[in-house]
């Protein structure tokens, strides 16, 4: 058992303050970890996540000890919590940078097969899609689906990067 399954727990039955203890134990941030780890095993007694889950489930007592121990801790959880989401938010908006920094590159490539690859597989497949719903007998919406992604994802990622230097960002 891993220190995550605890966190799981405490998430779905310790109520609101703990939880956010919960939280922390199934972040992966290794100081937010820590001191999760740190207020379960100050009210379980015990430093195995094994032994602190049976210790939290079967005595209501630890559970009250571990809301105690978070609301000596209030200000340092929720620094760690936010910590967490900081980190997640900064890898979400490098991924999104990195996919546009892309696209860019390919719009603006000098090899002509390069430059027009994207826009070409979206509007074949656009115009598989349109020959599928017009000679089929009951189109399957899987299938229409499938042949609608690139269309879909070709005009989505334009959408984004236009509003995105629209806005000043990335």
């Amino acid at each position: 058992m891993a220190w995550a399954d605890v966190g799981n727990w405490i998430k779905n039955n310790a109520g609101a303050g703990a939880g956010l203890v919960g939280s922390l134990l199934v972040g992966n941030v290794p100081g937010a970890v820590a001191a999760g780890v740190s207020l379960v095993s100050g009210a379980t007694g015990s430093d195995d996540p094994t032994e602190a889950l049976m210790a939290l489930q079967s005595d209501p007592s630890t559970l009250v000890r571990l809301k105690e121990l978070y609301y000596q801790e209030e200000s340092s959880v929720r620094k760690h919590v936010e910590e967490m989401t900081r980190l997640r938010l900064e890898d979400a908006a490098k991924e999104h940078a990195e996919t546009q920094t892309t696209v860019r590159a390919g719009d603006a490539a000098k090899d002509r097969f390069v430059r027009y690859t994207r826009p070409g597989q979206s509007w074949c497949s656009l115009g598989a899609a349109f020959a599928y719903v017009f000679t089929a007998q009951t189109p399957d919406m899987f299938i229409l689906g499938a042949l609608l992604t690139l269309p879909f994802a070709y005009a989505g990622l334009r959408q984004i990067d236009k509003l995105v230097q629209r806005e000043g960002g990335v």
